[in-house]
């Protein structure tokens, strides 16, 4: 009879053990958000596919090297400004091209379903921004291969690559580091309480005082090497429970400590080095064999620009499956991390679930979203992450327990 006592003594924290352990519940997509997301994969599909058309097109047509006629006559016969002013004014003309479909698909469309975030002056003038963008930096940097393919013709791609790994590596530094707080307020994290939490994360991991901000969308790291940081959306503090917010900060501390943007530089770098000498070894055989209906015959030839275009174009398209494949595992390992580091596993689950019903999204991924832009694991995946992975309370192995000194709980190591 005692041990039925002491059974008895038991329940109620069995019972709120059971309650605290409870599996988050995996939401159902919402009907409408689901119509909207099958109607919007053939357009996206179809944007995609834009500057390939408009390049193809022009190619075609023999408007290329017509154009390139009209701008060195402009030009005065110098390469310099007609290799520019080709190019600004071929960014032009697909921008015109494509403006049909895109005020179509991001202003008709969007107000048909209810979802237009902006004006249509909004989107014009989002539209010139972002033109006026590309014009500058065509202006900038175009002339630079075009004048390593005359000097350079069987090497101008390796050259090319070359010079501009170190533009990858100061768009990732400056751009977020520099560029963004701008325009966007981004302030050091002054909440004490979540940084004491930051530096006991920190001594566990073994690494020094790691910078925090908070301000823009989204939680992300940012920089490399010195300017290395993780940055905390404005929003995290109104929408997320202190527990979600101790398991974001643990996912972004994965980034952080493992160099997951050194990565993205290599990955950056390999892209570079392959789409410039497949342009050189594709356009090479497209005008060795399409010469005449192109209306150019080198690759040096201003005219050869949507050429370039189209070949990157593609090339990205072939390559995107592979990257997101590849991110989304990057997510998932920090996921892991984070729940390693945090144990946060009940909070992390209901945070996800929260994001399908907060931000309309799918709950799962199909096989369209898989392959072509999810570059994170879903929110049912993560869940089902979150409602099974604990390694810690089976005296499991840990995956980054080498990294972090796993946690204390109840006055025991759970991983030895």
């Amino acid at each position: 009879m005692r041990y039925l006592w002491r059974i008895a003594a038991c329940l109620p924290s069995l019972l709120s053990g059971a309650v605290l352990a409870a599996p988050v519940v995996i939401p159902q997509t919402a009907a409408a958000t689901l119509a909207f997301d099958r109607h919007s994969e053939p357009l996206w599909f179809i944007g995609q596919l834009m500057p390939s058309l408009t390049a193809l097109l022009v190619l075609s047509v023999g408007a290329g090297f017509r154009l390139r006629s009209m701008c060195g006559r402009i030009a005065g016969g110098r390469r310099f400004w007609t290799v520019t002013l080709f190019a600004c004014s071929y960014l032009v003309l697909a921008a015109l091209i494509t403006l049909p479909f895109d005020y179509y698909k991001d202003v008709i469309d969007l107000r048909a379903w209810n979802r237009l975030g902006q004006t249509p002056g909004q989107w014009l003038a989002g539209e010139a921004a972002g033109l006026a963008i590309k014009l500058i930096i065509a202006a900038l940097s175009i002339w630079i291969p075009y004048a390593l393919i005359a000097k350079h013709p069987r090497s101008w791609w390796l050259l090319t690559a070359s010079a501009l790994v170190p533009v990858a590596f100061l768009a990732i530094v400056v751009t977020p580091v520099w560029v963004t707080p701008l325009t966007t307020h981004i302030v050091p994290l002054n909440d004490q309480t979540l940084l004491t939490k930051i530096e006991t994360l920190e001594a566990r991991c073994g690494v020094p005082h790691i910078p925090v901000f908070v301000g823009g969308g989204e939680d992300t790291v940012v920089g490399l090497g010195p300017t290395n940081r993780i940055v905390l959306s404005q929003e995290i503090f109104k929408n997320e429970t202190p527990d979600q917010i101790e398991f974001t900060v643990g996912h972004e501390m994965k980034h952080y400590i493992e160099g997951d943007n050194w990565k993205a530089l290599a990955i950056v770098t390999v892209l570079l080095f392959s789409g410039l000498f497949l342009v050189d070894r594709i356009g090479r055989f497209a005008i060795a064999r399409y010469a005449a209906r192109l209306g150019f015959d080198d690759l040096a030839d201003p005219a050869s620009f949507p050429l370039v275009i189209l070949i990157l174009c593609l090339f990205w398209m072939t390559v995107a499956p592979l990257f997101n494949l590849y991110a989304r595992h990057i997510e998932h390992e920090a996921d892991r991390f984070a729940l390693e580091l945090t144990h946060q596993n009940q909070a992390m689950g209901e945070m996800f679930a929260s994001f399908s019903n907060r931000w309309e999204q799918e709950v799962e991924w199909d096989g369209f979203q898989a392959i072509f832009y999810a570059n994170h694991p879903s929110n049912g995946e993560r869940i089902r992450f979150a409602n099974t992975y604990h390694p810690w309370e089976d005296g499991a192995p840990l995956v980054y327990g080498a990294v972090c000194r796993p946690m204390v709980t109840a006055g025991r190591n759970w991983e030895k």
